[in-house]
């Protein structure tokens, strides 16, 4: 039925453009999820990572629908060809076989977030002994974290979101919490009263440095276009410096609703 109604959609800005003699642009369908403030449905732009896609293609005079789905929902949507791409992700072999990957939209650092009142640093992975650390259901932190919870350097707690994380971390039932900083403060800022952001910190040294992509299913008929295209937007939005101030905004907290 999803097919159909697309299909009858298209139809029908097809026929109201050539009716009317008015210029279309193209539209490309895109699936996303809640990561505010780079992608979410109630922020402005739909937040900071979804308007650098949407300014990327309105360089080449592309439009972007948006489909906000459940994470797992939103890549099985574009992986079955339901919708032309999905972001952001980042690069693994699985996802290589359904999906181009753009240029890199982002790249952002994952640090730990702890209680001011508890004095934190750390230099390699054996200073984590015996801290509690919290993270996040689903979540993938790089092989350095993976291998140092395989060999128990420290103990884990599993939540299901990251809000219910930073709840822990100011209850003190974890001692370190791992996020980017601009997600962590982002969720602090919308979830938490003012006394409770005060109370936590985070420190300097990433974990990790990862960047983040648009994925185009191989399964869209336009796929390897999609992908010329946005290359090529995303590569003006840098050279204009209209990247740059996008991710200087996340900070400022401009995309809040």
């Amino acid at each position: 039925m999803r097919k159909v109604k697309g299909s009858f959609l298209t139809l029908v800005i097809i026929i109201l453009c050539s009716v009317q003699s008015v210029h279309c642009k193209e539209v490309i369908r895109i699936t996303s999820g809640e990561w505010p403030p780079f992608m979410s449905q109630q922020y402005k732009h739909y937040g900071a990572g979804s308007h650098i896609v949407t300014e990327a293609f309105a360089q080449e005079d592309i439009t972007v629908h948006y489909g906000f789905y459940p994470w797992k929902r939103s890549m099985k949507e574009a992986k079955e060809g339901n919708w032309d791409a999905t972001l952001l992700w980042g690069k693994n072999e699985e996802r290589e076989a359904f999906f181009y990957y753009s240029s890199s939209v982002i790249t952002l650092r994952t640090v730990f977030f702890h209680r001011k009142d508890m004095p934190f640093d750390w230099q390699d992975w054996s200073d984590l002994k015996g801290y509690k650390l919290g993270v996040t259901r689903g979540y993938y932190y790089g092989e350095g974290l993976k291998k140092a919870i395989e060999q128990k350097i420290m103990q884990v707690d599993i939540a299901n979101s990251d809000v219910i994380n930073l709840h822990k971390l100011l209850a003190g039932r974890i001692q370190l919490f791992v996020v980017e900083p601009e997600v962590g403060y982002e969720l602090l800022a919308e979830n938490f009263p003012d006394s409770s952001r005060d109370l936590l910190t985070n420190h300097s040294r990433p974990l990790r440095e990862a960047s983040w992509y648009l994925l185009i299913s191989k399964k869209s008929p336009k796929a390897s276009y999609w992908l010329e295209k946005f290359n090529k937007g995303l590569k003006k939005i840098i050279a204009n410096g209209a990247h740059d101030q996008i991710m200087e905004d996340v900070l400022l907290g401009k995309y809040r609703p």
